[in-house]
């Protein structure tokens, strides 16, 4: 477990892990929703997988490449036996380089929205080549160097993504120019991830999006086929669960962090969405 605990967990510290998962920890790891403190990329080289980056659902497979920025929910289902990848992960404190950030800002939005790419093979073979490169650099000892690389290297691995989401927008399977109420959907969704831990009112998600409860309400249900309050206890649930699962958080500490009065309060809210509750989730094989 300790391997895999690092994954999902980049200290400060230490830059970067990279490495090709051989035996499929990397699956079993995200069986469960899992948060990423860094970012992290998982190139398929193997096999297929269905994933779900927060709450939207791609399928990963051979030559595809996946991009989990900080502190979104990542779970793997329903994959091949044989289905591998390539990964490399940055902390957190090399993602907020001054050079990285000022040079990557651009791309964010469209990676954000299509975290999931399939390449074409020679492109698959170049991020390849990246992760090879970062392999090797995890193994030098010149600590100098290595600082001085990573955020080069980590900046070109963003840029060919976001270079290759602006010149192919063919590939995206039949997507269409967004209507209105998808634009509402998205911009909602980003008002939901800087905001669950301590918002699940709707009254406050409709006057930051300057609409009425009841239009956005409407427009969510209509657009998605959830409501509103099942797209905020999505978060707030994939949250604790990952929590429960991969700290040492008690389930109280966990449901202050999630802002709840109480521990009995957190415990009728979580057994509400997942039949359990969260010490038998916690408990569970």
């Amino acid at each position: 477990m300790k391997q895999i605990y690092s994954l999902t967990s980049i200290p400060s510290d230490t830059n970067f892990i990279a490495g090709i998962d051989v035996i499929g920890n990397i699956k079993k790891l995200f069986a469960i929703p899992a948060q990423i403190p860094g970012c992290l990329f998982l190139l398929c080289i193997r096999g297929q997988c269905d994933i779900t980056i927060h709450i939207n659902k791609y399928k990963l497979k051979k030559n595809s490449i996946a991009l989990i920025y900080p502190d979104q929910f990542v779970q793997i289902a329903e994959n091949t036996p044989d289905c591998r990848f390539a990964f490399v992960g940055f902390s957190s404190t090399l993602i907020q380089h001054p050079f990285l950030f000022s040079n990557t800002i651009q791309y964010a939005p469209s990676i954000l929205e299509e975290p999931v790419i399939e390449l074409e093979p020679k492109t698959a073979e170049v991020f390849r080549d990246y992760f090879k490169m970062l392999i090797k650099a995890k193994h030098q000892n010149n600590t100098l160097v290595r600082e001085e690389q990573l955020p080069l290297i980590l900046t070109g691995l963003i840029i060919e993504l976001g270079n290759i989401n602006k010149q192919e927008p063919v590939k995206k399977e039949g997507q269409q120019p967004y209507t209105r109420s998808q634009e509402i959907v998205k911009e909602l969704i980003r008002i939901v991830v800087e905001n669950y831990k301590t918002e699940r009112n709707i009254s406050f998600y409709a006057d930051k999006m300057h609409l009425s409860p009841q239009h956005l309400s409407t427009t969510v249900k209509k657009t998605t086929g959830r409501t509103l309050t099942d797209i905020i206890s999505a978060f707030v649930i994939k949250d604790a669960q990952a929590k429960l699962k991969s700290t040492e958080l008690t389930i109280q500490e966990i449901a202050y962090s999630l802002n709840f009065a109480d521990i009995s309060f957190f415990g009728k809210y979580f057994k509400r969405y997942t039949g359990m509750s969260p010490k038998q989730y916690r408990n569970l094989e």
